[in-house]
This record gives structure tokens, C-alpha cells and sequence, in this order.
């Protein structure tokens, strides 16, 4: 993975030497790419705030307000240790040195583990730490999810010939692979197999893999190809089919339907939920969401019939933040509240880590 821009210092911060926070664009005007960029991850962030919200029963409109003390998961923290994988293998490409990009992201997710308070085990490698490990905003997340942890634990780095976790379904791994869909100027094929490599690196399942390439995909025809929501899902449907030959048929009905061979009582992204109806429900809520004027409401709409989905099968906390993604990717920051744009908090960190990646991949 190249770019042919300069590259941005691992220990800096980025907020320092990075442009200002990208404002909103115009009402009725088409997001730039840097819209899009800041918008599906500040949209990502609101989602998981909403979802968290409305799971612990308070009021999730909240989440919609300020955004300074709100608390989100390790779906917002787990796509900014994402972020930082990805622009961490930049900056060794920038500098004209090579760089294992899904080694880069492994390293990034132990040094999210550790921020959990967990100790690696003697296996494992003691990566260095970046500014993302320094944010206080970033708290320890409450019940993280257990096929991450469990698989980060090992030590092992996960390959997509030699998966770890080899049953798991659920939806930690596509919670954290927008940003896959984010980094220009690299083919389709590039995004779908960076998503697939990352994804194996805690999540074994075919389905809950091609689930992860999925949603890149769509986050991707979205963001970068300035495509409508029903052209990107209808493009990206068919790149999955041809995912699904070589995953099995079992993971091309599990994504096509969102639904797993067994359920069990569900939790938030573990047991009895799974990838593929977790984004299943988070494409309903967009394109329910699309039904209101003006983009702010289609954002607000989404995340209220995201976070409300009654099928057992899907974590709503988790289809939110995803259906925020697509709403932030699709309209850019024009569909968030505006103080998502200059707040501090959890807020601040997503808009340097934005600022960061944009800096790697295009130098603005």
C-alpha cells in the first residue's frame, strides 16, 4: 500500500500538525472525500454514543447533543486503533520503506489491549506507543468484546489461512473496518483484502470476515466513489458473491440473509448476534432513516431505528455505530450534530485521528 505523500511523525500529535477540523459542506451540496472522511468516523462515534445510550436505558438523544462527556465502546475505539494501523503502514510506505500493513494493524489492536488494562503474554511483541495510546478521553471499555480480547490474548497473529477464533460470528471485527473503505487511490481488491487480512486477525468465521469486506466496501463506494446508499449496497452486493465463492456457501447465505445456522441469547457483540445481521440491520435502519428531509434527520432517524432493531440476532449498540458510519460516509459532517466538529472528548481524539489519515494519504 503507497501513497505518494509525505508521511506524518508516529509521536506527534496529530491534532498540532494537521489541517483544521474539516468544516461542513454546504446544505445541498455534494461532501468532498475529506467531508466524507471526517464525517463517517465523528458518525461512527455518535452511533456507538446512541447505541450505548439506549442499551444502559437512558436517553439517547444525548448523544446527539453535546458530545464532550459521552462515553462510546470499542467500536469507536477499536476504528481509530484502525486509523492508526492503516496510517502507521503509510507512513513507512511515504518514507520509502515497506511496511506489513496487517502486521501494523495487529500491533495497533495489542496496543488497544493493553489500554484495556490487559498484559500481553510473553509471545507477543511490546509494540511502541503512539499519541492514540496517550488520549485520556479514550477509557477503558466495559464488557469489550470477548472474541477480540480472547484472540489478542493468544499472542498469535492471526492469518486468513490460519484464522484464530475459528467460530467466531459476531460483529467485532466489522465493527472496526470502515476505514479500510477510507484510504484512496488503492484498487477495490486492495480494500476488500486489507478488511479480510485485519478480520482474520481475531475473527475466524468466513461469514463474519466477508461480513468485515462488506461493509469496507460499501463505506468505500460511499466515501470515495460518491455513490447513493442503494447504488453502493447494489455494487458492493455483487462484489460479495464473488467474496462468497471462496468463503463457502454457508458464509455467502449468512451474509445475504444476516442470519446464523444457531442462535443463542445475544449479547452486545458476542454470543447469539453476528456480523452479518448486525450490518443487515444497520443498511435497514439507513435506508429507513433516507425517508426523512434533510440529511441531519435521515443521521438521527437511522441510529433511532438502528439502535431499536428487535432481531435477536444483531446487536443494536453495534448497528448503530455502523449505521452512523454510513450516514456520516454517504452525507459527510453535514449529517452529524455540529458540535460533533468542535468539541472535546472522545470527539476531539476522532477528528485529529481523521486529520491524521488525511495527512497520509493525500497530504492535505
Amino acid at each position: 500500500m503507497t501513497n505518494d505523500t509525505a508521511g506524518t511523525g508516529s509521536t506527534t500529535d496529530p491534532a498540532s500538525n494537521g489541517p483544521r477540523a474539516v468544516g461542513s459542506a454546504p446544505q445541498g451540496s455534494p461532501a468532498a472525500y475529506e467531508d466524507r472522511v471526517l464525517g463517517c468516523l465523528l458518525g461512527t462515534m455518535a452511533g456507538d454514543a446512541y447505541g450505548l445510550l439506549s442499551a444502559a436505558g437512558d436517553d439517547p438523544l444525548l448523544a446527539l447533543a453535546d458530545p464532550s462527556d459521552l462515553a462510546v465502546s470499542d467500536a469507536t475505539q477499536l476504528t481509530l486503533y484502525t486509523v492508526d494501523g492503516l496510517t502507521d503502514a503509510l507512513e513507512w510506505a511515504n518514507d520509502g520503506v515497506a511496511a506489513d500493513e496487517t502486521a501494523c494493524l495487529w500491533l495497533a489492536y495489542l496496543r488497544w489491549l493493553m489500554r484495556q488494562g490487559e498484559h500481553l503474554p510473553p509471545r507477543a511483541p511490546a509494540p511502541p506507543a503512539r499519541w492514540l495510546d496517550r488520549q485520556e478521553d479514550l477509557l477503558p471499555v466495559h464488557d469489550p468484546d470477548a472474541d477480540t480480547v480472547r484472540a489478542l490474548l493468544t499472542g498469535e497473529m492471526g492469518t486468513r489461512a490460519r484464522p484464530l477464533n475459528p467460530d467466531a460470528e459476531g460483529a467485532g471485527a466489522v465493527m472496526r473496518s470502515a476505514p479500510f473503505g477510507l484510504v484512496p487511490r488503492i484498487p477495490a481488491s486492495l480494500v476488500e483484502r486489507l478488511t479480510l487480512e485485519a478480520a482474520a486477525l481475531t475473527h475466524g468465521s468466513a461469514a463474519a470476515r466477508a461480513t468485515a469486506a462488506l461493509y469496507s466496501g460499501i463505506i468505500r463506494s460511499l466515501a470515495i466513489d460518491g455513490l447513493s446508499l442503494e447504488d453502493a449496497v447494489a455494487a458492493e452486493r455483487g462484489e460479495e458473491q464473488q467474496l462468497a465463492e471462496g468463503t463457502g456457501r454457508d458464509a455467502a447465505r449468512a451474509v445475504a440473509e444476516g442470519a446464523p445456522a444457531h442462535r443463542a441469547p445475544a449479547d452486545r457483540t458476542g454470543a447469539g448476534t453476528t456480523a452479518a445481521a448486525t450490518l443487515e440491520a444497520a443498511l435497514q435502519a439507513a435506508r429507513e432513516g433516507a425517508a426523512a428531509a434533510s440529511p441531519r434527520d435521515q443521521f438521527a432517524a437511522a441510529l433511532a431505528h438502528a439502535a431499536g432493531a428487535g432481531r435477536p440476532d444483531a446487536s443494536p449498540a453495534v448497528a448503530a455505530s455502523l449505521a452512523g458510519g454510513i450516514l456520516g460516509a454517504l452525507h459527510g459532517t453535514i449529517a452529524l450534530p455540529p458540535a460533533y466538529l468542535d468539541a472535546p472528548g472522545a470527539a476531539g481524539v476522532v477528528r485529529s485521528m481523521a486529520r491524521t489519515l488525511l495527512k497520509a494519504t493525500t497530504g492535505s
